[in-house]
């Protein structure tokens, strides 16, 4: 059944504030909505963080043609979200996640067997589309039309679609999958958490980046990508857009910090060999996101790894979408 507008604005926005605590989405990654009727729905915006979403930035949709109402851009996924309303009338709520283990997992543009019923036994996995783009649309659409018992879904390098009769049972399902991801990739990938070996980012590397944010991250992934030496391509498209088309892996010896400077020149993240990465951002802020998505992007290759398959976003894409991000949504944020 449908839910009534005003409730629906409200339960959108309670969405986005659960999910970010509950680490599913982050900053205006990801989007959600609601149906209010069997033609409309309300989704998030674009290019605002969930954390300062009022009523009037919560737009309407049409879910025929998704022309919308108003001054405020939807968000650019706002064509999968009317698919899943067209194909699926028993759904009132979804949420387009890019949660770490889900997202890891989907990129190997596998099906996942769960046998829970609350997912639909099985997670389809839609095949690969530029971010915000018809070819997304229809591969996600071609996926929920072909397995319309299932109420998850991964998007390959993207993330994950959650689908819910209501706010409470879309945030399970979120939550299941992500579960269910989280004891898969453990199954293949050891992740130890990392010594603290006293590195700090020096002066002149301070000096180098000329105002940059610069943040020193070992997390687990991270880590012990940076062990393995040799570069890392992106796996997401979060990787590809906010962090650059390839990360260099450098050992810390003398001169290292112009080195390191030079690649974060047109990049915001370099390895360092056995010790993590250095993440950098127009802020602090900017930098914790660029180690937030390194650290997926990092688990997501070492899971592939670990199941025998090399693969990564085509260097065109992963090209197309670092400009994309510098022209226009980075401006925006």
């Amino acid at each position: 059944m449908a839910i009534e507008k005003n409730e629906a604005v409200r339960l959108v926005i309670e969405a986005g504030h659960r999910l970010c605590e509950a680490g599913l989405i982050a900053r205006t990654w990801g989007n959600i909505s609601a149906r209010i009727s069997d033609t409309q729905f309300v989704i998030t915006p674009s290019g605002k963080a969930y954390d300062t979403l009022t009523p009037d930035d919560i737009v309407t949709v049409n879910i025929a043609d998704c022309r919308y109402e108003g001054d405020v851009k939807p968000s650019s996924e706002k064509g999968i979200h009317a698919e899943s309303y067209k194909y699926r009338p028993d759904i009132n709520f979804v949420i387009h996640t890019h949660q770490l283990y889900a997202t890891a997992f989907g990129t190997l543009g596998e099906a996942l067997v769960t046998g829970d019923e609350s997912l639909g036994n099985i997670v389809p996995c839609a095949e690969y589309g530029i971010s915000s783009t018809k070819k997304l649309k229809n591969k996600v659409s071609e996926a929920i039309q072909a397995n319309l018992g299932s109420n998850a879904f991964f998007m390959r390098y993207h993330g994950a679609l959650c689908l819910g009769t209501d706010i409470e049972n879309a945030f399970s399902v979120s939550l299941r999958l992500e579960e269910i991801c989280r004891a898969e990739v453990l199954k293949r990938v050891i992740l130890d958490t990392p010594e603290d070996c006293g590195f700090v980012l020096p002066q002149e590397l301070s000096e180098e980046l000329n105002g940059l944010s610069a943040l020193l991250v070992n997390t687990p992934a991270v880590y012990a990508v940076s062990k393995k030496r040799g570069s890392v391509r992106p796996m997401i498209d979060d990787m590809a857009q906010i962090g650059g088309t390839d990360f260099a892996c450098i050992r810390v010896k003398g001169g290292w910090e112009k080195k390191a400077a030079k690649h974060l020149a047109n990049r915001n993240a370099v390895l360092l060999h056995g010790l993590g990465a250095i993440c950098t951002g127009n802020s602090p802020d900017e930098a914790e996101a660029v180690a937030s998505v390194l650290e997926k992007n990092c688990l997501a290759k070492l899971y592939s790894e670990a199941c025998g398959k090399r693969h990564y976003l085509e260097y065109f894409d992963a090209l197309l979408q670092r400009t994309v991000y510098l022209m226009k949504y980075s401006k925006l944020k």
